[in-house]
């Protein structure tokens, strides 16, 4: 007896790619579709009502973002180990039941291994699961749809129109609904997400002037003890402040650095070199050893420059959505 379709999601990581589903869907059957606990009235049992809800439905749709497994509460405890998680709630009580559980990949995530998971959802992973890429999404959840449809008997609308289906879904709603605005904070010192090569060569600019005026700041004030005269370079003195003076300034690089590996589907192993490089080019000039730390300059400089020039991966992947999609809008508009 056909009834609603449930999606089940993640807020933090696949709101956007749930909404766009049961947008989607809607679009190819009268059903309803329930995909948020706030329809749930004050002072209901939440649990016996999300229960009742799943009972009620045709077919489950388990949205999995990137990092799904992994994501943690206020406390630091990861979430789906938590028997009052709204998300583990609703899957044990699918997988109880005989309606399809129908695991929907998106943003370039993979399926959890079972191993990860408590044993109440062990069976989630060997369920087939379903794969939403964004530069194939609307024909992909058309694809799932027409599955549902031969599966469940469920009766497609009969007023559709092909104009329907192709004004639900275009590149320009995707990268207005699905690429997120960063504070300035997050931007410079998260270390999640990703940023294009554009953004990441003025954040390294600007950071960079902002440590020449560091330098000719301290030269300023250490006067004539700032250079080495004999070498012509800075003093001892002035490298050992200096190296401590813009250490808050290495913060904002690795997380710049990393959402660039991010951009390109690295993740922190990319990272070490950049780091080892880094801290050996301040010993270096700090116990003066000027050869050495020349060539080491140029080695980070060669790190930096590139990551800085790798294109990113077209479209989201499982470090975040595409940073290029707001570019992508704007010059559409």
């Amino acid at each position: 007896m056909p009834g609603k379709i449930f999606i089940n999601y993640r807020r933090d990581i696949s709101a956007a790619a749930a909404g766009r589903l049961s947008d989607r869907l809607v679009q190819h059957f009268d059903l309803d579709i329930f995909m948020d606990i706030d329809g749930i009235e004050p002072g209901v049992d939440f649990v016996k009502a999300l229960d009742d809800q799943v009972a009620q439905c045709s077919a489950f749709i388990a949205v999995i973002g990137p990092g799904w497994a992994d994501l943690k509460n206020a406390e630091g405890q990861r979430r789906l180990d938590q028997a009052n998680d709204h998300v583990r709630i609703e899957i044990e009580s699918a997988l109880k039941r005989d309606i399809r559980v129908i695991p929907v990949l998106v943003d370039g995530a993979g399926m959890p291994k079972a191993e990860l998971l408590p044993d109440s959802l062990k069976p989630l992973s060997r369920r087939n699961a379903v794969t939403l890429s964004h530069q194939r999404f609307g024909a992909e959840v058309d694809e799932l749809a027409r599955a549902l449809e031969r599966a469940l008997g469920l009766n497609p609308k009969t007023t559709t129109t092909p104009y329907d289906f192709a004004a639900v879904e275009t590149p320009i709603r995707y990268a207005a609904t699905e690429t997120p605005t960063q504070s300035w904070i997050d931007y410079l010192f998260s270390f999640k997400g990703r940023i294009s090569r554009k953004s990441f060569w003025l954040s390294v600019l600007a950071l960079l002037g902002i440590a020449a005026l560091i330098g000719a700041g301290l030269a300023a004030v250490l006067g004539k003890n700032a250079w080495d005269a004999e070498k012509q370079t800075m003093s001892q003195t002035l490298a050992g402040i200096y190296n401590i003076a813009v250490l808050p300034l290495y913060w904002p690089i690795i997380a710049l650095y990393l959402k660039r590996l991010h951009d390109f589907g690295q993740g922190q192993g990319g990272l070490w070199p950049m780091l080892i490089l880094s801290f050996l080019t301040a010993g270096a000039q700090i116990a003066g050893f000027d050869s050495a730390a020349n060539v080491l300059v140029l080695l980070l400089a060669s790190a930096v420059i590139t990551v800085g020039c790798i294109k990113g991966t077209p479209g989201p992947n499982q470090y975040g959505p595409d940073p290029l999609a707001n570019i992508a809008r704007k010059s559409a508009t």
